[in-house]
């Protein structure tokens, strides 16, 4: 199981920091162009291969032509002398990104059916993993990295790599950082990113997935709604797990009204903020905009966490949900789901899921909120409100997204349903 973390760095180096930045910055244009010129000599090799075979009836082979085995190690003979300044395993990691790349679209691009992959400016650095070594001396983490050739570090005078300090401010960053000290995790290829004028290092790390005693004939059903932002039970047993949507929704009212009177006040705004352009005057209801998709990242993050812990505790193998891939196509799908930050939700309870080893399934979500969970009577009237359901055939009053969650927790319940909406129209 691999995972990436995220930290800010800080210069230690004996070099100028503003001499460093400049040659940071070099490195990434370098790795720009790098993986461009890689994707565009793969495809060169392949679309002259392609008009052999078309021409001639035969492939050319690529040891007679080129004198390799392998077009990567061509690739890496081509550019080594027009990148000399490059640590050499940063070259190698970075020719290979751009293979992966080039070759899972490969039969696309050469079909004309997509174009070729292009890298844009401010590429982060790859950064291979032996060329990063990590130090902790009294809770203060350092990083030595391999950025630059032996050759441009002779020239330099350098004695050592360049180095960091990694700012590990909470308890997650500090405990990976721990066990990557203590080889519980193994370090993978990471990045060297520069962002809103910082440096970060978002380090790669795997470790083996503990394989928890799942049961995956249980299913947990889980439901995902506005009165309760999520309810997860099961048919036939016995507890549930439900966190409310009040958080989420005042929050959200609060910035979006807040966001419009920002609006307004952008008409009458004073003169520092007229006459540089339209996103000057709004910066404020962008800050606005950005402090809302945060906190809805931040909530489906915990609510997604909180969802996949219950169910390792209760043995669940399997989660089914409602698939929402499809939610603002087709207008016979709930109004309570046609909303982005559901489909980020489900999505962050996907991953999470799958690194605990519980399979995810997904239904059609037509009707598992007005079904009878006890009798299977489908009607338009068992929810009269957002809250509550009463079955309209056998009586049966339950919390409408409880309810719900019991439906979706039920084994191919979308057939069911479909079954049962096609007996009901012969009757």
């Amino acid at each position: 199981m691999s995972k990436v973390m995220k930290y800010e760095l800080k210069y230690l180096g004996e070099e100028d920091f503003y001499e460093m930045q400049k040659m940071l910055w070099s490195l990434q244009e370098d790795t720009r162009e790098i993986l461009n010129k890689t994707i565009q000599i793969f495809f060169h090799w392949d679309y002259t291969n392609k008009e052999s075979l078309e021409t001639t009836g035969k492939a050319l082979n690529l040891v007679e032509e080129t004198g390799y085995k392998d077009i990567s190690g061509y690739v890496y003979d081509k550019l080594k002398s027009r990148y000399p300044d490059m640590s050499r395993g940063n070259l190698s990691a970075t020719i290979r990104a751009a293979s992966k790349k080039y070759r899972s679209s490969k039969v696309d691009i050469l079909k004309g059916t997509m174009s070729i992959p292009s890298y844009k400016k401010d590429q982060p650095i790859i950064l291979r993993p032996d060329g990063i070594r990590l130090h902790e001396r009294e809770m203060i983490y350092t990083v030595e990295l391999s950025l630059f050739s032996g050759d441009f570090k002779k020239k330099k005078a350098w004695k050592s790599n360049v180095l960091f300090q990694i700012k590990a401010c909470d308890k997650a960053q500090k405990a990976i950082m721990q066990r990557l000290l203590s080889r519980e995790y193994k370090l993978g290829e990471s990045k060297l990113v520069y962002k809103k004028k910082k440096w970060f290092i978002y380090i790669t790390y795997s470790f083996k997935k503990t394989d928890a005693k799942l049961d995956k004939n249980k299913i947990l059903g889980v439901d995902l709604g506005v009165t309760y932002a999520i309810y997860a039970c099961s048919i036939g047993e016995y507890g549930s797990f439900s966190i409310k949507g009040e958080e989420a929704l005042e929050y959200a009212k609060r910035l979006e009204a807040r966001t419009i009177s920002k609006q307004k006040q952008a008409r009458y705004c004073g003169e520092g903020r007229i006459g540089h352009g339209i996103k000057t005057r709004l910066s404020t209801v962008y800050s606005t905009r950005n402090k809302l998709a945060n906190h809805r990242d931040t909530l489906n993050h915990r609510y997604s966490k909180a969802v996949v812990d219950y169910a390792v505790k209760n043995r669940y193998g399997t989660i089914q949900m409602e698939n929402l891939s499809c939610i603002k196509k087709n207008t016979g799908f709930p109004k309570r789901l046609q909303h982005w930050t559901y489909y980020d939700l489900q999505s962050k309870i996907e991953y999470k899921a799958a690194e605990q080893g519980i399979q995810v399934i997904k239904i059609n979500p037509k009707f598992t909120s007005l079904r009878c969970s006890q009798c299977g009577c489908i009607h338009k009237d068992n929810r009269k409100t957002q809250e509550s359901f009463q079955c309209v055939e056998c009586g049966y009053k339950d919390n409408a997204d409880h309810n719900a969650a019991l439906n979706i927790s039920i084994p191919q319940i979308d057939l069911i349903i479909k079954e049962e909406m096609t007996s009901a129209k012969e009757k």
